[in-house]
């Protein structure tokens, strides 16, 4: 039977403990899929012999290029990020169940491998594909089949990343994915999308910010130029790939050594991708690669997002560009208003078949569970077996279970031939990983394999093992099939930290590139000679209106000229000096703070011009005569 294209398993993990069953806490039944940094299966999680709801769980694999303890602390941000915003409540992303440090999946029955211990994190299992497969797939194409509505997908991952980047909670400092693109996001039957996969994720603080997730094909540049240039403009590119995918089918960067003989050499990360189907549609390639551009400053902010959204409709509607197999109409969340009966699943989703599978695994957990595996069976048959002879009087052989005489309690052991080895407690050298403590690559062997159920009754039933007796079977555990339970000393992991030194990775050919052997990037964005300049026509409007009311007030005065140019004077120096001032707070909040590229000085010479226009209507204040006109039109005395 196969999910999937992947046949189904039957491994178990679980953390560190000590009971003998936390080992075999979760049964993965499916491979989903793996990535750069961990793989990914559909399990469930037993208590009691009953087994719950499908859960996803992620096994994190150690990078062998980097150093084990930069690798825990890398998950344990990412871990950290989630969990906070699960608290916070963001809607639209995966929810975190569980996480722990445990040895790696192994098979029910069999020891678990001694060596050190791996991350695990465990999410809410999500019934249906990532939109990736979705619009590979083409299920979006079949006949009369419902579709994935873009403009949907598009807001939600739009306010999800105002959520991260903007958070409305006292106190909540803000939260950069850093890893936005297709394959990250979960199309549901519901027609819903959830953005998934935070391993990279991190708080949006310097000390937080010390490895880069890189996507070649989706990620921004700034990644190459260090923690110092990765912002909220980081995710907006990922977003913008989401969009160009939906757009085209295509991911939006290719790499830089496809450029032509002749032309500079290619930079280190990947350059925009020439689409035949964008290069005929001018208007929506520029609008595409607007959001993609290689500088953070010249891309919209993520308060802009549904605005671009919106622009990005209307382009699509109007370019006509070939069907990737995505409703570009009206959103659903506008339609279905009122409409009480249930929509068909997504196509492509399968909702109802992986409901069904996923029934088919838990009773197959079940069934194993009470069952047990070929080798279990093997090893109650023989232990039942002694049992009845030393009941009916034959002596055990040098195989039977032996308890410890020092009364220490003790872990039944498997010999490697196969027959029941001597009870044996813990050593001074055996050591509990604790979650917070990194493990070395190559730890101490223990000495002996793991823990194997026995019998109550072969325990009564052996030498030594009478009721009350030191390491007696009556005094021990029992597991969750009635089984004596292992001791806890098997369940610890010998291990001690060794940290290897640092090595250098070239962050061309790794997707994690360090932040530290990074290409240097600007400090700030560089503005344009002459932006002062655009947007002069709003203040020249308002210099024109205050020397028009200056003039009425003047020949009004009936005197000299020299006071009345000195005053108008001051109010163009103070008219200076706004526009001064305004531009200075732009530099300081949109350009240091944001990186964003100022193209003009609209902004200042709108305020400039409006205050120019405030001081023109004080001198008509001042000129008895229009006042006297203008109360005489209102009708005021």
């Amino acid at each position: 039977m196969t999910v999937n294209g992947s046949g189904l398993l039957d491994l178990v993990c679980g953390p560190a403990g000590p009971l003998p069953e936390t080992y075999q806490r979760y049964r993965l039944v499916a491979h989903l899929g793996s990535g750069g940094q961990a793989d990914v299966y559909r399990a469930v999680r037993l208590c009691g012999g009953v087994s719950s709801a499908p859960l996803t769980v992620k096994v994190f694999r150690v990078d062998p290029r980097r150093p084990v303890v930069d690798e825990l602390r890398s998950w344990d941000k990412g871990d950290a990020v989630l969990m906070d915003l699960n608290n916070r409540g963001v809607q639209a992303i995966c929810r975190r169940a569980d996480g722990f440090y445990g040895p790696p999946p192994h098979r029910p029955g069999e020891p678990p491998d001694v060596g050190d211990a791996v991350p695990y994190q465990v999410y809410d299992y999500l019934h249906g594909v990532n939109l990736r497969e979705y619009v590979c797939d083409r299920a979006g194409l079949a006949p009369g089949a419902r579709r994935l509505n873009a403009v949907d997908a598009l807001a939600t991952l739009a306010g999800v990343l105002r959520a991260l980047h903007h958070p409305t909670e006292p106190g909540a400092t803000p939260v950069l994915h850093m890893d936005v693109k297709p394959s990250n996001v979960m199309v549901l039957a519901t027609g819903e999308v959830k953005l998934i996969d935070f391993t990279g994720a991190r708080y949006w603080r310097p000390e937080e910010i010390t490895q880069i997730a890189y996507t070649p094909e989706s990620g921004g540049p700034e990644a190459f130029g260090g923690a110092s240039q990765v912002g909220p403009a980081y995710d907006v590119h990922g977003f913008g790939a989401v969009a160009y995918f939906l757009v085209t089918g295509d991911y939006p960067r290719e790499s830089g050594q496809q450029r032509a003989a002749g032309e500079e050499s290619p930079p280190a990360w990947s350059v925009l991708r020439r689409h035949p189907a964008l290069e005929r549609r001018p208007a929506l390639r520029d609008h595409l690669h607007e959001i993609l551009a290689d500088r953070p400053g010249d891309r919209p902010s993520t308060h802009e997002l549904p605005a671009w959204v919106e622009r990005l409709t209307e382009l699509v509607h109007q370019a006509g560009i070939p069907d990737a197999g995505v409703d570009w109409g009206e959103p659903e969340t506008a339609r279905v208003v009122g409409r009480a009966r249930p929509r068909p699943p997504v196509a492509g989703t399968e909702t109802e078949a992986f409901q069904r599978i996923e029934k088919l695994e838990r009773e197959l957990v079940e069934l194993r569970a009470a069952l047990g595996t070929p080798d279990e069976l093997r090893a109650r048959d023989e232990i039942r077996g002694r049992a009845t002879a030393a009941a009916n009087g034959f002596t055990p052989g040098p195989g039977a279970t032996r308890l410890a005489s020092d009364g220490r309690a003790g872990a039944t052991r498997l010999a490697p031939d196969g027959r029941s080895g001597a009870l044996e407690g813990p050593t001074g050298e055996q050591r509990r990983v604790a979650p917070d403590r990194p493990v070395s690559a190559a730890p101490v062997s223990p000495a002996g394999a793991a823990p194997t159920a026995v019998s109550p009754a072969a325990m009564a039933m052996s030498p030594g093992s009478a009721a009350g007796s030191p390491g007696s079977a009556a005094g021990s555990p029992a597991g969750p099939g009635g089984a004596a339970a292992a001791s806890p000393a098997s369940a610890h992991i010998q291990g001690r930290a060794a940290v290897p030194p640092p090595k250098r990775v070239d962050p061309s050919q790794s997707v994690l590139a360090p932040a530290q052997e990074a290409a240097p990037w600007p400090q700030r964005p560089r503005e344009e000679p002459g932006t002062w300049k655009r947007g002069w026509e709003l203040s020249g409007i308002g210099a024109f209106f205050a020397f028009i009311c200056w003039g009425i007030w003047a020949a009004s005065a009936r005197g000299r000229l020299a006071g009345p140019l000195m005053a108008f004077g001051l109010v163009l120096l103070v008219a200076a000096g706004v526009f001064a001032v305004v531009r200075l707070l732009g530099r300081v909040v949109l350009v240091n703070r944001l990186g964003r590229v100022r193209r003009g000085a609209r902004g200042a010479h709108t305020i400039t011009g409006a205050f120019l226009i405030v001081a023109g209507i004080a001198y008509l204040q001042q000129t008895p005569w229009v006042m006297q006109v203008y109360r005489w039109v209102t009708g005021t005395s």
